[in-house]
């Protein structure tokens, strides 16, 4: 017992320390920063909570953070209703040519950011390749400019680029489904949606959180889609966070900002957990019911 606790240290300790340098210390740095203020372009390392008192009472970051948290929930709702078909339909009709599809799937991913969003841009542009199919087809009359630079682009491009987050977490959720649950529940005369409501969606409700949960975390860290997309509307919490250690030189209120913006996030899930697991569903899932 004592050696296999032994060799489990040893697996587990590059892991937690790797985690530990290159991901809890930078946030640490990034704490103690956040308590800091600007004094005449320097840094002057006398604690405060003056930052987050700042950032509480500024109407604009407390908006740029609600800003951030609508889209990410906003695009990881779309991100589940296009994606659960798909990775139902992935998971359970194709038998042959899986792993084509879900290569498929991931071929946007293996092309660099820019690259998505520019070719969004020629496809949503007023002279792009929407416009133009609709002024050949005769449904509209002049290009539509609130396809491109808007909020509506924002989210289309922000669902197309982690859609694969989704489906591949419910993709793993639904391999793990006994198709003899779905073949006994036709056997006792449920019908479609009862069988989705009933056994389907149970049981793959934990990779529908896995995957809204990536995808949520993705599109508020997501800084080059607004930018570049979003038009006037592309001012994120990300952005003035990027300016203020930038342009502005105030690394302690950007400090305060982005810890502001990750407490919000992490109160987010917790409360969302809490909540989850006091529904009927939740229960069942936890206790393996």
């Amino acid at each position: 017992m004592e050696s296999q606790k032994a060799a489990l240290t040893l697996l587990v300790a590059p892991v937690v320390g790797v985690v530990a340098v290159f991901c809890l210390a930078p946030l640490a740095v990034l704490f103690c920063y956040s308590f800091f203020h600007v004094e005449f372009v320097e840094i002057a390392k006398q604690p405060s909570i003056g930052n987050y008192v700042k950032v509480a009472e500024s109407e604009t970051y407390r908006w740029l953070i609600a800003k951030a948290v609508g889209t990410g929930l906003s695009v990881a709702a779309i991100a589940g209703v296009i994606g659960y078909p798909v990775a139902f339909f992935i998971a359970k009709r194709v038998v042959l040519l899986k792993s084509v599809f879900l290569t498929a799937l991931l071929i946007p991913l293996y092309t660099g950011d820019l690259v998505r969003i520019f070719a969004w841009r020629v496809v949503l542009g007023a002279e792009g390749v929407l416009n133009s199919f609709l002024l050949w087809t005769g449904v509209i009359s002049e290009p539509i400019q609130a396809l491109l630079f808007s909020t509506t682009a924002t989210l289309i491009v922000l669902t197309y680029n982690y859609l694969p987050f989704m489906v591949l977490g419910l993709w793993l959720a639904f391999e793990s489904l006994d198709d003899r649950l779905l073949e006994a529940a036709a056997d006792l005369g449920a019908g479609r949606w009862a069988t989705i409501r009933r056994v389907i969606l149970p049981r793959t409700t934990p990779g529908l959180l896995a995957g809204g949960l990536m995808v949520f975390i993705l599109v508020i860290g997501d800084y080059l889609t607004p930018q570049l997309i979003g038009g006037s509307s592309g001012v994120t919490v990300i952005s003035a966070v990027n300016d203020l250690f930038g342009t502005a030189f105030d690394w302690p209120l950007g400090s305060a900002i982005a810890w502001s913006l990750l407490a919000t996030m992490v109160a987010l899930i917790i409360a969302a957990g809490l909540l989850f697991s006091r529904t009927r569903l939740g229960r069942s899932i936890i206790s393996g019911g």
